[in-house]
């Protein structure tokens, strides 16, 4: 990774837990609604934003990471492969581990346990990214969550596929194929599954992050006013489009009311002049944060559920008082996971993937991931 993309990526990880806290937020508060040990007569959560958006957010900064540390790569010969196995160590792993224990929730604490019903075919299409219609008819991945994973899993196939191509075919196969399949979702041509699933519009978003990428990689910069500038608008329309009543409706045109504010939060972060920022304990700690958001994405259900069980026995009834304890909770555990498992079980794994790699192209340069 080059300095600049190096310098960059402190702000992007800051993003990332931005884009976590978001997603969390919005469940936290929707477990709240259903505490029985809680007084929500008098309960509201807060509707000012659309707070799933941060699944949009994520979906930019991936298209844009993927094309920052493989645009040099397209045609190059071994560059498919490894870039499909960096993938699989960085997003398998984590996900196989929670996946199991969901379906090992769903067998063991079946009476407690929302969607515990089990389909083989739908356990192993899970585990596969692969969309799967649950045994209650909706395309949800064991741990629903999940459905997240399966888009981003589809969108390094399909560039794993165009690396295979030198750069301007295989940006003509990846836009092709990313976009093509969006725009017949947005139009609501496509019926059968899984290519339903694939077509849905908010695979778009990866190509948001890519034209951001390229933008970037074009020298494109902005002063600090102009990017502050720039995550202004994105925030405002993403609160424009929730008080219009827009967000969470029209959902072919997703792409148009989140991930236009995404990608303009997004840019705000990566285009500016100078990258570098003051260190000090606060920005560290951020950067943790976004360093475990992955783990904290993949954990808080089973935080938010430990924390459920758990509260009947504190007395309080304050709903907001369990919605700012299940969410310090959550954090915690997904630093937790990330520090004590995704950490040192990426790391192992790395290591054995370029000891490999480095075995059959000796010499030949690692990509950071």
């Amino acid at each position: 990774m080059t300095q600049a993309r190096a310098s960059m990526m402190p702000n992007l990880q800051i993003l990332r837990f931005v884009a976590a806290a978001l997603v969390l937020i919005s469940h936290v508060q929707h477990e709240a609604l259903k505490g029985k040990a809680l007084d929500i007569s008098q309960y509201h959560p807060w509707d000012f934003i659309y707070f799933a958006g941060g699944v949009d957010i994520f979906f930019v900064i991936s298209g844009f990471i993927m094309y920052a540390i493989a645009s040099g790569d397209f045609g190059r010969a071994g560059a498919s492969p490894r870039f499909v196995l960096r993938r699989i160590v960085r997003i398998v792993p984590p996900y196989w581990l929670f996946t199991t224990a969901m379906v090992a929730a769903a067998v063991i604490f079946s009476g407690h346990v929302t969607h515990s019903a089990l389909d083989l075919k739908h356990v192993l299409a899970s585990y596969l990214f692969l969309p799967y219609e649950n045994p209650y008819g909706r395309a949800y991945p064991v741990l629903m969550l999940g459905w997240t994973l399966n888009y981003e899993f589809y969108f390094y196939m399909v560039f794993g596929a165009a690396l295979l191509l030198r750069k301007p075919l295989g940006l003509t196969l990846l836009f092709g194929v990313i976009g093509g399949s969006g725009l017949l979702g947005m139009a609501g041509l496509v019926d059968a599954m899984p290519l339903r699933y694939w077509s849905n519009p908010i695979v778009l978003e990866f190509l948001l992050g890519i034209l951001l990428a390229m933008a970037r990689e074009r020298g494109v910069r902005l002063s600090a006013a102009g990017c502050w500038g720039l995550i202004a608008l994105g925030a405002g329309g993403m609160l424009l489009m929730q008080q219009l009543g827009i967000a969470s409706h029209y959902w072919n045109f997703r792409v148009l009311w989140m991930g236009l504010p995404a990608l303009l939060i997004c840019a705000g972060v990566v285009l500016s002049r100078d990258n570098q920022q003051p260190v000090n304990r606060l920005r560290r700690q951020l950067v943790l944060l976004g360093d475990a958001s992955y783990s904290i994405y993949l954990s808080h259900p089973f935080a938010l559920n430990a924390v459920a069980v758990a509260w009947p026995a504190t007395g309080i009834t304050d709903p907001w008082m369990y919605v700012a304890v299940a969410t310090l909770a959550s954090l915690l555990a997904g630093v937790a996971v990330h520090l004590l498992i995704e950490k040192p079980l990426t790391a192992v794994l790395n290591r054995r993937l370029n000891a490999r790699l480095d075995a059959h192209k000796p010499g030949q340069a690692r990509a950071a991931i």
